[in-house]
């Protein structure tokens, strides 16, 4: 990374702050799952790493903490090749960062296809995709990942605070609209680029104003996605019950029911309200 984002980064109430025991690791459905790595690691987790580092290590890179492998040991439900191959896809992703901050890069901050809109209850970072404005047919995908990826490294390197905040939450507006250009390959492409490079980072993923053509795009995108991962997406219909379970209306836009007027504009990133308490 080139620049710092003061504006977004975590202030005193989100570094004092103590997540719940469930806040660390929880259940989704049949899985048993971490959402925090870093920290101390309970007997199974030590257990787990230490299997797998006798039986595939060792492993000298240093970004090979126990936090670490352990989020690659989950994300592929503890199967050793695939941990091992993902592990090595990783470290071969990681040599092309960081992105620069070029005239490419801020013109795809500034369109509005990806920012930040604020911090839920547990101070996760919120984080808008606009999908509908996604045209691979007048955007290349290497450009779209270029744009996406300097912008998750902003909010993993100033956003997050290791041991209590390590996830995100993403609302995907599609405004009714039909994604031209939105390509299933290049979706699946995305997905998985997403999957493999950030994993264990998605808590929840509240998709907004579909179609029924979008619907059927879904059932063959999700196709691309780790059980554990179609768990965690809602559509939402309506209803925003779910969504303000986890964040305050004063967090979110109009359009998702908050009551924050909607962005127009949308890079340097900024959080508009420090306002994260549950809604009363």
């Amino acid at each position: 990374m080139d620049q710092s984002y003061p504006q977004i980064k975590p202030n005193q109430e989100i570094l004092n702050y103590e997540p719940t025991a469930d806040e660390k690791k929880t259940k989704i459905g049949k899985y048993t799952i971490r959402r925090l790595f870093e920290g101390e690691l309970d007997e199974q987790d030590n257990a787990a790493i230490n299997k797998f580092i006798q039986e595939a290590g060792p492993f000298p890179n240093p970004i090979w903490t126990r936090p670490q492998i352990l989020r690659f040991l989950q994300a592929n439900n503890f199967k050793k090749d695939q941990t091992v191959q993902t592990m090595q896809q990783y470290e071969e992703w990681i040599k092309t960062l960081p992105i620069i901050y070029d005239q490419q890069v801020e013109q795809f901050l500034k369109a509005g296809y990806i920012y930040i809109q604020g911090r839920d209850h547990s101070y996760r970072p919120i984080i808008v995709l606009n999908a509908y404005k996604v045209n691979f047919n007048e955007m290349s995908l290497e450009q779209y990942l270029r744009g996406l990826t300097y912008f998750l490294q902003v909010v993993v390197n100033d956003m997050m605070v290791p041991g209590k905040v390590e996830n995100w939450i993403i609302l995907i507006d599609l405004d009714y609209k039909g994604m031209i250009g939105l390509h299933i390959n290049a979706l699946k492409q995305v997905m998985s680029y997403l999957q493999n490079n950030y994993r264990s980072r998605l808590y929840k993923m509240f998709i907004f104003n579909t179609t029924m053509m979008l619907n059927v795009t879904w059932n063959m995108a999700k196709l691309f996605l780790e059980e554990i991962t179609q768990q965690k997406i809602i559509f939402v219909k309506g209803d925003v019950k779910q969504l303000l379970q986890c964040m305050n209306k004063d967090q979110i836009e109009e359009k998702f029911g908050g009551t924050q007027v909607n962005r127009v504009e949308f890079w340097p990133p900024s959080i508009i309200s420090s306002n994260f308490k549950k809604n009363i």
